[in-house]
Protein backbone atom coordinates (compact mmCIF):
# COMPACT_ATOMS: atom_id res chain seq x y z
CA UNK A 1 0.00 0.00 0.00
CA UNK A 2 1.27 3.44 -0.88
CA UNK A 3 0.25 6.47 1.15
CA UNK A 4 0.92 10.02 -0.05
CA UNK A 5 0.45 13.11 2.08
CA UNK A 6 0.83 16.74 1.23
CA UNK A 7 1.54 19.78 3.31
CA UNK A 8 -1.21 22.23 4.21
CA UNK A 9 -0.91 25.96 4.33
CA UNK A 10 -3.86 28.14 5.36
CA UNK A 11 -6.32 25.25 4.87
CA UNK A 12 -6.38 21.65 6.04
CA UNK A 13 -5.02 19.33 3.36
CA UNK A 14 -6.06 15.78 2.57
CA UNK A 15 -4.46 12.39 2.69
CA UNK A 16 -4.90 9.84 -0.05
CA UNK A 17 -4.42 6.10 0.36
CA UNK A 18 -4.18 3.95 -2.76
CA UNK A 19 -3.62 0.27 -3.48
CA UNK A 20 -2.65 -0.97 -6.92
CA UNK A 21 -5.18 -2.96 -8.96
CA UNK A 22 -5.61 -4.54 -12.38
CA UNK A 23 -6.80 -2.49 -15.42
CA UNK A 24 -6.95 0.69 -13.37
CA UNK A 25 -3.86 2.06 -11.65
CA UNK A 26 -5.52 1.62 -8.23
CA UNK A 27 -7.81 -0.89 -6.54
CA UNK A 28 -8.98 0.94 -3.44
CA UNK A 29 -8.60 4.50 -2.22
CA UNK A 30 -9.76 7.03 0.35
CA UNK A 31 -9.43 10.80 0.57
CA UNK A 32 -10.20 13.65 2.97
CA UNK A 33 -13.08 15.77 1.70
CA UNK A 34 -15.16 18.72 2.78
CA UNK A 35 -18.71 17.38 3.01
CA UNK A 36 -22.19 18.54 3.94
CA UNK A 37 -24.56 16.33 5.90
CA UNK A 38 -27.17 16.90 3.20
CA UNK A 39 -27.18 17.43 -0.57
CA UNK A 40 -27.67 21.06 -1.57
CA UNK A 41 -30.64 21.78 -3.82
CA UNK A 42 -28.37 24.09 -5.82
CA UNK A 43 -24.62 24.59 -6.11
CA UNK A 44 -25.29 28.31 -5.66
CA UNK A 45 -25.68 27.65 -1.92
CA UNK A 46 -22.41 27.78 0.06
CA UNK A 47 -20.76 24.46 0.84
CA UNK A 48 -20.68 24.73 4.62
CA UNK A 49 -19.42 21.35 5.71
CA UNK A 50 -16.86 19.48 7.75
CA UNK A 51 -13.81 17.38 6.89
CA UNK A 52 -14.58 13.67 6.50
CA UNK A 53 -12.85 10.70 4.94
CA UNK A 54 -14.42 9.42 1.72
CA UNK A 55 -13.71 5.73 1.14
CA UNK A 56 -14.33 4.54 -2.40
CA UNK A 57 -16.24 1.42 -3.36
CA UNK A 58 -14.23 -1.74 -3.74
CA UNK A 59 -14.50 -3.54 -7.06
CA UNK A 60 -16.34 -6.42 -5.40
CA UNK A 61 -19.17 -4.08 -4.32
CA UNK A 62 -20.17 -3.24 -7.91
CA UNK A 63 -22.89 -5.59 -9.16
CA UNK A 64 -23.05 -4.71 -12.88
CA UNK A 65 -21.41 -2.79 -15.71
CA UNK A 66 -22.85 0.72 -15.48
CA UNK A 67 -22.82 3.19 -18.36
CA UNK A 68 -21.49 6.67 -17.60
CA UNK A 69 -21.45 9.75 -19.83
CA UNK A 70 -19.25 12.77 -19.07
CA UNK A 71 -19.58 16.27 -20.53
CA UNK A 72 -16.51 18.55 -20.44
CA UNK A 73 -16.27 22.17 -21.63
CA UNK A 74 -12.92 21.70 -23.40
CA UNK A 75 -9.73 19.62 -23.37
CA UNK A 76 -7.07 22.29 -23.86
CA UNK A 77 -4.96 22.24 -20.69
CA UNK A 78 -3.30 20.01 -18.11
CA UNK A 79 -6.07 20.31 -15.55
CA UNK A 80 -8.68 18.99 -18.00
CA UNK A 81 -6.28 16.18 -18.89
CA UNK A 82 -6.08 15.33 -15.18
CA UNK A 83 -9.88 15.40 -14.86
CA UNK A 84 -10.30 13.09 -17.83
CA UNK A 85 -7.61 10.67 -16.66
CA UNK A 86 -9.18 10.46 -13.20
CA UNK A 87 -12.55 9.69 -14.78
CA UNK A 88 -11.19 7.10 -17.20
CA UNK A 89 -9.06 5.33 -14.61
CA UNK A 90 -11.86 5.21 -12.03
CA UNK A 91 -14.32 3.91 -14.63
CA UNK A 92 -11.85 1.13 -15.42
CA UNK A 93 -11.40 0.39 -11.72
CA UNK A 94 -15.13 -0.05 -11.18
CA UNK A 95 -15.79 -1.82 -14.49
CA UNK A 96 -17.96 0.95 -15.95
CA UNK A 97 -18.47 2.00 -19.56
CA UNK A 98 -17.58 5.67 -20.17
CA UNK A 99 -18.42 8.01 -23.05
CA UNK A 100 -16.94 11.53 -22.95
CA UNK A 101 -18.09 14.55 -24.98
CA UNK A 102 -15.93 17.66 -25.46
CA UNK A 103 -17.98 20.81 -26.16
CA UNK A 104 -14.99 22.64 -27.67
CA UNK A 105 -14.92 25.72 -25.42
CA UNK A 106 -16.87 27.78 -22.91
CA UNK A 107 -18.62 29.57 -25.77
CA UNK A 108 -20.19 26.30 -26.99
CA UNK A 109 -23.18 26.08 -24.67
CA UNK A 110 -25.57 24.95 -27.41
CA UNK A 111 -23.16 22.15 -28.31
CA UNK A 112 -22.99 20.91 -24.74
CA UNK A 113 -26.75 21.07 -24.33
CA UNK A 114 -27.07 18.82 -27.39
CA UNK A 115 -24.42 16.52 -25.98
CA UNK A 116 -26.45 16.20 -22.78
CA UNK A 117 -29.33 14.93 -24.93
CA UNK A 118 -26.91 12.55 -26.65
CA UNK A 119 -25.96 11.05 -23.28
CA UNK A 120 -29.61 10.34 -22.53
CA UNK A 121 -30.23 8.93 -26.02
CA UNK A 122 -27.22 6.63 -25.71
CA UNK A 123 -28.78 5.11 -22.59
CA UNK A 124 -26.37 6.43 -19.99
CA UNK A 125 -27.17 5.34 -16.44
CA UNK A 126 -25.50 8.47 -15.08
CA UNK A 127 -24.25 11.77 -16.49
CA UNK A 128 -21.18 13.52 -15.05
CA UNK A 129 -21.83 17.15 -15.92
CA UNK A 130 -19.07 19.74 -16.07
CA UNK A 131 -21.52 22.44 -17.08
CA UNK A 132 -20.57 25.45 -19.19
CA UNK A 133 -23.45 27.41 -17.65
CA UNK A 134 -24.76 27.05 -14.07
CA UNK A 135 -28.31 28.01 -15.07
CA UNK A 136 -28.97 26.41 -18.48
CA UNK A 137 -29.52 22.79 -17.49
CA UNK A 138 -32.42 22.79 -15.02
CA UNK A 139 -35.08 21.42 -17.37
CA UNK A 140 -32.78 18.90 -19.03
CA UNK A 141 -31.54 17.58 -15.69
CA UNK A 142 -35.09 17.26 -14.36
CA UNK A 143 -36.24 15.42 -17.50
CA UNK A 144 -33.25 13.05 -17.41
CA UNK A 145 -33.82 12.25 -13.74
CA UNK A 146 -37.48 11.54 -14.42
CA UNK A 147 -36.27 8.87 -16.86
CA UNK A 148 -34.10 7.36 -14.12
CA UNK A 149 -30.78 8.85 -15.26
CA UNK A 150 -28.62 9.95 -12.35
CA UNK A 151 -26.87 13.32 -12.69
CA UNK A 152 -23.67 14.22 -10.85
CA UNK A 153 -22.83 17.93 -10.75
CA UNK A 154 -19.11 17.94 -11.42
CA UNK A 155 -16.53 20.61 -10.68
CA UNK A 156 -18.31 23.75 -11.90
CA UNK A 157 -21.75 23.72 -10.27
CA UNK A 158 -25.33 23.99 -11.52
CA UNK A 159 -28.40 25.73 -10.14
CA UNK A 160 -30.53 22.59 -10.16
CA UNK A 161 -31.33 19.53 -8.07
CA UNK A 162 -29.07 16.60 -8.86
CA UNK A 163 -28.16 13.20 -7.40
CA UNK A 164 -24.73 14.20 -6.14
CA UNK A 165 -22.18 17.00 -6.28
CA UNK A 166 -18.40 17.13 -6.52
CA UNK A 167 -17.99 20.85 -7.10
CA UNK A 168 -14.69 22.62 -6.51
CA UNK A 169 -15.70 25.85 -4.81
CA UNK A 170 -13.48 28.46 -6.38
CA UNK A 171 -14.46 30.98 -3.72
CA UNK A 172 -12.26 28.82 -1.47
CA UNK A 173 -9.50 28.95 -4.09
CA UNK A 174 -9.67 32.75 -4.28
CA UNK A 175 -9.88 32.95 -0.50
CA UNK A 176 -6.67 30.92 -0.08
CA UNK A 177 -4.72 33.21 -2.43
CA UNK A 178 -6.30 36.37 -1.02
CA UNK A 179 -5.39 35.40 2.54
CA UNK A 180 -1.82 34.67 1.51
CA UNK A 181 -1.54 38.13 -0.05
CA UNK A 182 -3.24 39.83 2.91
CA UNK A 183 -0.92 38.13 5.40
CA UNK A 184 2.12 39.31 3.43
CA UNK A 185 0.77 42.86 3.06
CA UNK A 186 -1.47 43.74 6.01
CA UNK A 187 -0.98 47.48 5.51
CA UNK A 188 1.66 48.19 2.84
CA UNK A 189 0.05 48.92 -0.53
CA UNK A 190 0.50 46.41 -3.34
CA UNK A 191 -1.39 45.85 -6.58
CA UNK A 192 -2.57 42.62 -8.18
CA UNK A 193 -4.01 41.74 -11.57
CA UNK A 194 -6.43 38.83 -11.37
CA UNK A 195 -6.67 36.47 -14.35
CA UNK A 196 -9.38 34.02 -13.26
CA UNK A 197 -10.57 32.52 -16.55
CA UNK A 198 -13.50 33.12 -18.89
CA UNK A 199 -15.94 35.92 -18.04
CA UNK A 200 -19.34 34.82 -16.77
CA UNK A 201 -18.28 31.27 -15.91
CA UNK A 202 -19.16 30.39 -12.31
CA UNK A 203 -15.76 29.09 -11.18
CA UNK A 204 -13.96 32.07 -12.71
CA UNK A 205 -16.25 34.65 -11.11
CA UNK A 206 -16.20 32.79 -7.77
CA UNK A 207 -12.40 32.96 -7.65
CA UNK A 208 -12.60 36.76 -7.92
CA UNK A 209 -15.25 36.96 -5.19
CA UNK A 210 -13.21 34.79 -2.83
CA UNK A 211 -10.03 36.80 -3.37
CA UNK A 212 -11.76 40.17 -3.01
CA UNK A 213 -13.41 39.11 0.25
CA UNK A 214 -10.12 37.86 1.68
CA UNK A 215 -8.13 41.06 1.05
CA UNK A 216 -10.62 43.42 2.72
CA UNK A 217 -8.79 45.57 5.26
CA UNK A 218 -5.32 44.72 3.92
CA UNK A 219 -2.93 46.71 1.77
CA UNK A 220 -3.75 44.61 -1.30
CA UNK A 221 -5.80 46.16 -4.10
CA UNK A 222 -7.05 44.55 -7.31
CA UNK A 223 -5.86 46.72 -10.19
CA UNK A 224 -7.95 44.90 -12.79
CA UNK A 225 -9.63 41.59 -13.54
CA UNK A 226 -8.53 40.25 -16.94
CA UNK A 227 -10.76 37.51 -18.31
CA UNK A 228 -9.81 35.04 -21.02
CA UNK A 229 -9.99 31.47 -22.29
CA UNK A 230 -8.07 28.99 -20.12
CA UNK A 231 -5.55 27.64 -22.63
CA UNK A 232 -1.92 28.73 -22.28
CA UNK A 233 -1.90 29.94 -25.88
CA UNK A 234 -4.92 32.14 -25.05
CA UNK A 235 -3.33 33.52 -21.90
CA UNK A 236 0.04 34.40 -23.47
CA UNK A 237 -1.05 37.63 -25.26
CA UNK A 238 -3.19 38.68 -22.28
CA UNK A 239 -0.23 38.39 -19.91
CA UNK A 240 1.97 40.28 -22.37
CA UNK A 241 -0.59 43.11 -22.44
CA UNK A 242 -0.81 43.17 -18.63
CA UNK A 243 2.95 43.38 -18.17
CA UNK A 244 3.16 46.18 -20.74
CA UNK A 245 0.26 48.23 -19.41
CA UNK A 246 1.07 47.92 -15.69
CA UNK A 247 4.78 48.63 -15.34
CA UNK A 248 4.62 48.89 -11.53
CA UNK A 249 2.49 45.80 -10.96
CA UNK A 250 3.34 43.72 -7.88
CA UNK A 251 1.38 40.48 -8.42
CA UNK A 252 -0.51 38.40 -10.95
CA UNK A 253 -2.99 35.90 -9.49
CA UNK A 254 -4.40 33.64 -12.16
CA UNK A 255 -4.95 30.20 -13.59
CA UNK A 256 -2.16 27.68 -13.93
CA UNK A 257 -2.02 28.54 -17.62
CA UNK A 258 -1.79 32.28 -16.81
CA UNK A 259 1.10 31.66 -14.46
CA UNK A 260 2.87 29.42 -16.98
CA UNK A 261 2.61 32.18 -19.60
CA UNK A 262 3.82 34.82 -17.12
CA UNK A 263 6.90 32.77 -16.18
CA UNK A 264 7.91 32.46 -19.85
CA UNK A 265 7.38 36.15 -20.59
CA UNK A 266 9.16 37.39 -17.45
CA UNK A 267 12.14 35.19 -18.29
CA UNK A 268 12.26 36.46 -21.86
CA UNK A 269 12.11 40.06 -20.62
CA UNK A 270 14.71 39.49 -17.87
CA UNK A 271 12.14 40.55 -15.26
CA UNK A 272 11.89 37.44 -13.08
CA UNK A 273 11.08 38.51 -9.52
CA UNK A 274 9.70 41.91 -10.48
CA UNK A 275 6.13 40.60 -10.62
CA UNK A 276 5.24 37.85 -8.17
CA UNK A 277 2.88 35.07 -9.16
CA UNK A 278 0.07 33.04 -7.55
CA UNK A 279 -1.82 30.31 -9.37
CA UNK A 280 -5.25 28.74 -8.94
CA UNK A 281 -4.16 25.29 -10.09
CA UNK A 282 -1.03 23.22 -10.37
CA UNK A 283 0.62 21.90 -13.53
CA UNK A 284 3.97 20.11 -14.00
CA UNK A 285 5.44 23.33 -15.42
CA UNK A 286 4.15 25.34 -12.47
CA UNK A 287 5.79 22.86 -10.06
CA UNK A 288 9.18 23.71 -11.53
CA UNK A 289 8.41 27.42 -11.18
CA UNK A 290 7.64 26.88 -7.51
CA UNK A 291 10.89 24.97 -6.99
CA UNK A 292 12.82 27.74 -8.78
CA UNK A 293 11.10 30.30 -6.48
CA UNK A 294 9.69 32.12 -9.53
CA UNK A 295 6.13 31.40 -8.38
CA UNK A 296 5.07 32.29 -4.83
CA UNK A 297 2.25 29.80 -4.35
CA UNK A 298 -0.35 27.69 -6.11
CA UNK A 299 -3.61 26.19 -4.91
CA UNK A 300 -3.68 22.41 -4.78
CA UNK A 301 -7.15 21.12 -5.72
CA UNK A 302 -6.37 17.42 -6.29
CA UNK A 303 -7.70 17.39 -9.84
CA UNK A 304 -7.58 13.63 -10.43
CA UNK A 305 -9.40 12.91 -7.17
CA UNK A 306 -12.20 15.34 -8.08
CA UNK A 307 -13.23 13.11 -10.96
CA UNK A 308 -12.52 9.83 -9.18
CA UNK A 309 -14.99 11.03 -6.57
CA UNK A 310 -17.59 11.82 -9.24
CA UNK A 311 -17.34 8.36 -10.81
CA UNK A 312 -17.44 6.56 -7.48
CA UNK A 313 -20.34 8.71 -6.28
CA UNK A 314 -22.32 8.04 -9.48
CA UNK A 315 -21.90 4.28 -9.13
CA UNK A 316 -22.73 4.42 -5.41
CA UNK A 317 -25.99 6.18 -6.24
CA UNK A 318 -26.77 3.68 -9.01
CA UNK A 319 -26.01 0.75 -6.69
CA UNK A 320 -28.10 2.24 -3.88
CA UNK A 321 -25.00 2.34 -1.68
CA UNK A 322 -24.52 6.10 -1.25
CA UNK A 323 -24.00 7.62 2.19
CA UNK A 324 -26.48 10.54 2.44
CA UNK A 325 -23.86 12.54 4.36
CA UNK A 326 -21.36 12.11 1.50
CA UNK A 327 -23.44 13.14 -1.50
CA UNK A 328 -22.05 16.70 -1.61
CA UNK A 329 -18.27 16.55 -1.35
CA UNK A 330 -15.10 18.19 -2.61
CA UNK A 331 -11.42 17.51 -1.91
CA UNK A 332 -9.96 19.89 0.63
CA UNK A 333 -7.76 22.53 -1.02
CA UNK A 334 -4.44 23.95 0.20
CA UNK A 335 -1.70 26.32 -0.91
CA UNK A 336 1.73 24.99 -1.80
CA UNK A 337 4.94 26.97 -2.16
CA UNK A 338 8.54 26.22 -3.07
CA UNK A 339 9.07 24.40 0.24
CA UNK A 340 5.93 22.27 0.38
CA UNK A 341 5.60 21.52 -3.35
CA UNK A 342 7.64 18.32 -3.04
CA UNK A 343 4.81 16.89 -0.94
CA UNK A 344 2.20 17.52 -3.65
CA UNK A 345 0.75 14.11 -4.50
CA UNK A 346 0.12 12.47 -7.83
CA UNK A 347 -3.58 13.19 -7.20
CA UNK A 348 -3.07 16.35 -9.27
CA UNK A 349 -1.84 15.00 -12.61
CA UNK A 350 -2.37 12.45 -15.31
CA UNK A 351 0.72 10.28 -15.80
CA UNK A 352 3.19 12.00 -18.11
CA UNK A 353 3.19 9.07 -20.53
CA UNK A 354 -0.61 8.66 -20.64
CA UNK A 355 -2.04 8.73 -24.14
CA UNK A 356 -5.31 10.63 -23.75
CA UNK A 357 -8.38 8.43 -24.11
CA UNK A 358 -11.91 9.75 -23.74
CA UNK A 359 -13.92 6.53 -23.62
CA UNK A 360 -13.94 3.18 -21.84
CA UNK A 361 -15.81 0.21 -23.31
Amino acid sequence: MKTMRFCAKLVIAGAITLTVGVGSTVADWSFDVLARDDLRKTAMEPLNGSVKTYTALSQSEVTKKWSLCMLVPHTTNEILRAYIWGTVDEAKRLGAKLTTFDAGGYDKLSTQLSQFDDCVTLGADAILLMAISPTAYGQKIAAARERGVKVIDLNIGVDAEVDGRVVVTFKFVGDVIGKALAERHPSDSVSVIVMPGPAGVAWSEDMVIGLNDAIVGSGVSVEKVVYGAPGKIDQQPLVEDVLTAYADLDYIAGMGSSVEAAVNILREQGRVGEVKLYGTWLTPTVIQGLKDKIIEGVVLENSVIVNRLAVDLAIRVLEGKADPTLLDVVPVVSLVDGVSVDDAPAANFAPADWQTEMNVD
